[in-house]
């Protein structure tokens, strides 16, 4: 853990350090799959040699996005917001389409002796 100056001048702890949260092999290729780490859930998806991590919560309305449509193709690689129709970028959280406005959180990834481990983007 690192810590952060807060405005009142207390430090507060910031999470730098990486979380396991499943195995590899429990990730199918090309299937979205929630998992949870600390109080959120976090929305997995792999395809080839990549995987993805984002909240799984729709920013709009909470709608979970492991539900969506993921759509991986040349440059981009999105989920669709089974709700209403919302599209995030699977690569940083980012709004494609509204109605959202805001992103999702996004997740740095790496395979660490076959276990898929997460830490928050800064």
């Amino acid at each position: 853990m690192c810590a952060a100056a807060h405005r009142s001048g207390y430090r507060r702890a910031v999470s730098d350090t990486w979380t396991p949260v499943l195995p590899l092999e429990d990730l199918a290729e090309n299937r979205a799959r929630k998992v949870p780490l600390g109080g959120a859930m976090v929305m997995l998806y792999r395809t080839g040699d990549r995987i993805f991590a984002i909240g799984n919560r729709c920013t709009h309305q909470g709608a979970p996005l492991d539900r969506g449509v993921v759509r991986v193709g040349g440059s981009e690689a999105t989920v669709t917001c089974p709700a209403h129709g919302s599209v995030f970028r699977l690569p940083d959280g980012s709004v494609a389409r509204s109605p959202a406005t805001e992103p999702v959180p996004a997740y740095d990834v790496r395979v660490t002796d076959g276990t898929i481990e997460l830490k928050p983007r800064s």
